[in-house]
């Protein structure tokens, strides 16, 4: 089974895959005559200076939290560190790349999410592709949002959302507990596989957390992630600030590595083709731009204009890839640490931080754990979300879905690693086709709605009017 995903993985992370993602991100910038770029400072400040409290519903604050909840997760930190290995150096530049054309995406996204939704029968907004394909291809585009969904609904329970956190979490526990010299009790399985105990009580009490909050609906998960986000993401870039500050000397060279792997990788990262999939998959991966499950979480917002949202939409690459996945990368880089990613993030962190070996690793995995914790409800949401579209919003059957991805979560540890990343990358790749599908058809819509609900100042009015003729 192994085998069989990872080499369906590297049939449909290929060069046409590659091309779509990017050559739309490049696509749309132009189209839109980089407004993205040029409208990112007051997308910063509408993220500190736009409305907050919403009574009753979910402020667009908490909508980008939520979505950050999901995108920012072990992915940033483990997930850097084997791109790093797979790809070299070289992996790094093209992740950067992917979120630059990854901010048009995110962009067009979150105006979408907020033209086309809908009010539930909870009085909340919601939609997503599963919505804004329809209503604005018409029912001629269905087969696309119905396939969005099924691979939502299923990403959701296979893929980013459950396997891969909580088994990376796990895997960081028990090789914390092997760095620190301490003997793991372990659970023998039938045909001598082995499980340590410590993985398998970090699946059932994930678990029991997870059900908490994400029986709660979105009210409960936005109100979490407003609290861990910004409490998580803050410690996380104050550690690795910490980290380069004592290895300012090796940045230099770093940046140079980067650089140059990225056009002249070596024949151990895989040649060119291995360093470029190994970068953009992993940023994808992390930002999501294309996937579609960010609008998922935009469209419950109050109060925010389709401009508006979009803009703050952009803001979650800036601090998902422009900063975590970057100073993670560099840490990496600048403490030549090496080996699989677990282990080389662990490393690095104990040599990087002027603190007790323990500590400094302890510090990683609790940081780690708050990631994955934030990336699973964040999932639910999105997978819950992806079977109302499919299922009308029947409760019985979210509450089923709700009872399985928490069960999920408990048996996570006891999967392969290697098959839980190969096939969340595929789920990745099947959620992201029929979106961006949908999105280059509604291009020429796109631009002059944006053109409408731009409220900036002129000089952006000029660019998108232009861009609308």
């Amino acid at each position: 089974m192994e085998n069989m995903l990872e080499r369906l993985e590297r049939a449909v992370w290929g060069w046409p895959l590659l091309i779509l993602l990017l050559g739309t991100g490049i696509f749309l910038m132009l189209r839109l005559r980089f407004y993205p770029l040029l409208a990112l400072p007051r997308a910063i400040r509408l993220l500190f200076c736009g409305p907050r409290d919403k009574k009753g519903g979910v402020s667009p604050f908490g909508a980008l939290c939520t979505s950050l909840s999901a995108t920012i997760g072990t992915g940033n930190v483990i997930g850097v560190a084997t791109a790093l290995t797979i790809g070299g150096p070289g992996a790094l530049f093209w992740m950067e790349l992917s979120a630059v054309t990854g901010l048009s995406l995110k962009y067009v996204e979150g105006v979408l999410s907020v033209r086309y939704r809908e009010r539930g029968p909870d009085g909340l907004w919601r939609g997503g592709p599963s919505v804004y394909i329809q209503q604005g291809l018409g029912l001629r585009a269905k087969p696309l949002a119905v396939a969005f969904s099924c691979f939502g609904a299923l990403a959701g329970l296979c893929g980013v959302g459950t396997f891969v956190q909580i088994g990376s979490v796990s895997a960081c526990l028990s090789a914390l507990i092997s760095r620190l010299g301490k003997g793991m009790t372990v659970i023998v399985l039938s045909g001598g596989k082995q499980i340590p105990l410590a993985s398998a009580l970090t699946g059932i009490v994930f678990s029991v957390l997870t059900g908490l909050v994400v029986f709660g609906g979105i009210r409960r998960v936005s109100r979490v992630s407003t609290v861990l986000v910004p409490v998580m993401g803050g410690l996380y870039l104050l550690c690795c600030a910490w980290i380069l500050f004592r290895f300012a000397g090796q940045i230099p060279a770093a940046l140079l590595s980067v650089v140059e792997g990225a056009f002249h990788p070596t024949s151990a990262a895989g040649g060119l083709l291995g360093t470029v999939t190994a970068g953009v998959s992993r940023g994808v991966f992390s930002h999501e731009a294309g996937l579609g499950t960010a609008p998922i979480a935009s469209a419950a917002a109050e109060g925010v204009t389709p401009d508006d949202q979009g803009l703050l939409s952009m803001t979650a690459i800036v601090f998902d890839t422009f900063l975590v996945c970057t100073l993670t990368g560099l840490v990496l880089l600048v403490t030549e640490t090496a080996g699989n990613g677990v282990s080389a993030a662990m490393q690095a962190f104990a040599q990087g931080l002027p603190l007790p070996t323990g500590v400094s690793m302890s510090l990683l995995v609790g940081m780690l754990t708050l990631f994955s914790f934030t990336t699973v409800i964040g999932w639910s949401f999105y997978g819950t979300a992806c079977l109302d579209a499919l299922t009308g919003g029947n409760r019985v059957l979210r509450t089923l879905y709700l009872i399985v991805y928490t069960l999920t979560v408990a048996v996570a540890p006891w999967c392969s690693a290697r098959g839980v990343w190969s096939a969340a990358n595929l789920c990745n790749a099947w959620m992201a086709l029929p979106n961006v599908s949908a999105i280059l058809l509604m291009t020429p819509e796109l631009v002059r709605s944006a053109a409408r609900d731009c409220c900036w100042n002129k000089p952006c009015k000029k660019i998108l009017k232009a861009a609308e003729k």
